[in-house]
């Protein structure tokens, strides 16, 4: 029960939300977690999976968001279908345990809803009790525990994170197993200077480089071409062989602003891979805004670049499918420091993951297989790699030679989809006239 030793005005929170329960007031520490503090969803995670007794499961959200990786694809068009959904615990007073500790988390709301409608913003924040004074330091190592347990690289995973416009935070969506560089089907010469090229900026003396001239350790990549051509492979793939986490921030949203984008940005994980998706979806060459009713800036963006990781030693990656339409202010050198094309699968990049999926056969046979293919579609089809992996694994059961022979259905698939893009089209232009 509330004591009336403290002062109603002293408590970080109504009495009568702590009433019918065992929390003393007089003698408990207390800590406020602010909705904006990294923490904060983390806590609420947390708190959802350690509850005491089944008396205590009594209030929880469900949210979804958008799944970044698939781990069995890189079909880069099929990505923003995909949703996860993860349970918190909704408002009120829960009990839970941390190590040999019972505490107590308060999720309350500040005051009515700001804004209108789906744009509506609820005001909250966490209240974490102890019992007995003086036990703020239980508090706090229970957070940074939470804290760093999420930051922490696991070996054989890496995570995945995206940025939760409802919680200011970086939720991590998902851990992923992690992807061998041998799985990136890419000229051996490019992915060899790739993995060159980050393995040198992470080392000791190259961040000590960094400092001494006062440059920003921080790396930019710019990976452009057609989709499915690897580009999710090889950051998958970058993140495992550099143990670090992935980011995933869409600069089209709404939402943004040149502020927002620098706190978002300003509480990346330690140790991260930030990619910016689609980084020719927020502004036109000339530099006009393509998202209405957004508040970022062009510069601002450009801004919120040059102050990505401080001394945190993070990699950039933009991505896009349209490199033409990219201001070359945004990928000047010192905010994009390599460039990788990513095109349509060449021979042999065909005979390479011939071989990833028949390992026993020889190099001979995977150029035969690749000269059957490139017959098989002549000059008009071009193959993705996403494409060519959905072949394979169309044909799981078959030998080599199955797989050499029913090449002919690359090609009667691409036109199959074709044709079917175009009938879409045809409906969608109808369907405007219409509308006229």
């Amino acid at each position: 029960m509330v004591s009336t030793a403290i002062p109603c005005s002293l408590l970080p929170f109504d009495p009568s939300a702590v009433s019918s329960s065992a929390v003393d007031a007089a003698n408990s520490t207390f800590v406020r977690v602010s909705s904006k503090d990294k923490s904060y969803a983390l806590i609420l995670a947390y708190v959802a999976t350690h509850l005491v007794s089944k008396d205590d499961h009594r209030s929880f959200e469900v949210r979804a968001g958008k799944k970044s990786y698939d781990s069995d694809s890189d079909n880069d068009d099929d990505d923003d279908d995909k949703t996860t959904s993860s349970i918190v615990v909704g408002f009120g007073l829960h009990r839970f345990t941390w190590q040999q500790h019972t505490l107590h988390c308060l999720r309350q709301s500040l005051g009515t809803p700001v804004g209108t409608r789906e744009e509506a913003v609820r005001l909250e924040n966490l209240v974490l009790m102890a019992p007995q004074l003086g036990n703020e330091s239980i508090l706090r190592a229970f957070v940074d525990a939470v804290v760093a347990a999420s930051e922490a690289t696991t070996d054989g995973f890496f995570s995945v994170y995206r940025w939760s416009h409802y919680e200011w935070c970086w939720n991590k969506v998902q851990s992923l197993q992690s992807r061998p560089m041998a799985t990136v089907v890419l000229p051996a010469l490019v992915k060899e200077s790739i993995i060159d090229d980050v393995e040198n900026f992470v080392t000791d003396e190259c961040k000590a480089f960094y400092e001494t001239h006062g440059i920003p350790y921080k790396r930019g990549y710019l990976f452009h071409g057609v989709p499915g051509s690897g580009k999710t492979s090889l950051i998958q793939a970058l993140a495992s062989h550099c143990n670090r986490h992935v980011c995933m921030l869409q600069i089209s949203h709404p939402n943004l602003n040149d502020d927002y984008l620098q706190t978002i940005i300003s509480r990346l994980p330690p140790r991260s891979i930030l990619v910016l998706e689609d980084i020719d979806a927020a502004f036109t060459k000339d530099r006009k805004k393509k998202v209405e009713h957004s508040s970022l800036t062009f510069s601002g963006l450009l801004n919120a670049l040059d102050g990505v990781g401080g001394h945190d030693g993070h990699l950039v990656v933009l991505t896009t499918n349209f490199r033409d339409q990219l201001d070359d202010a945004l990928i000047r050198n010192g905010r994009v420091d390599v460039h990788v094309a990513f095109a349509h699968a060449s021979p042999d990049q065909m005979a390479d993951m011939f071989l990833a999926f028949y390992p026993r056969e020889t190099r001979d046979r995977a150029l035969a297989f690749a000269d059957a293919l490139v017959a098989a579609l002549g000059p008009d089809r071009p193959l993705s790699t996403a494409a060519l992996q959905h072949y394979f694994v169309t044909q799981r059961r078959s030998t080599a030679d199955g797989a050499i022979a029913n090449v002919d259905r690359v090609a009667i698939e691409i036109d199959a989809r074709k044709k079917q893009a175009e009938e879409v089209e045809g409906e969608e232009e109808d369907g405007n006239e219409d509308d006229k």
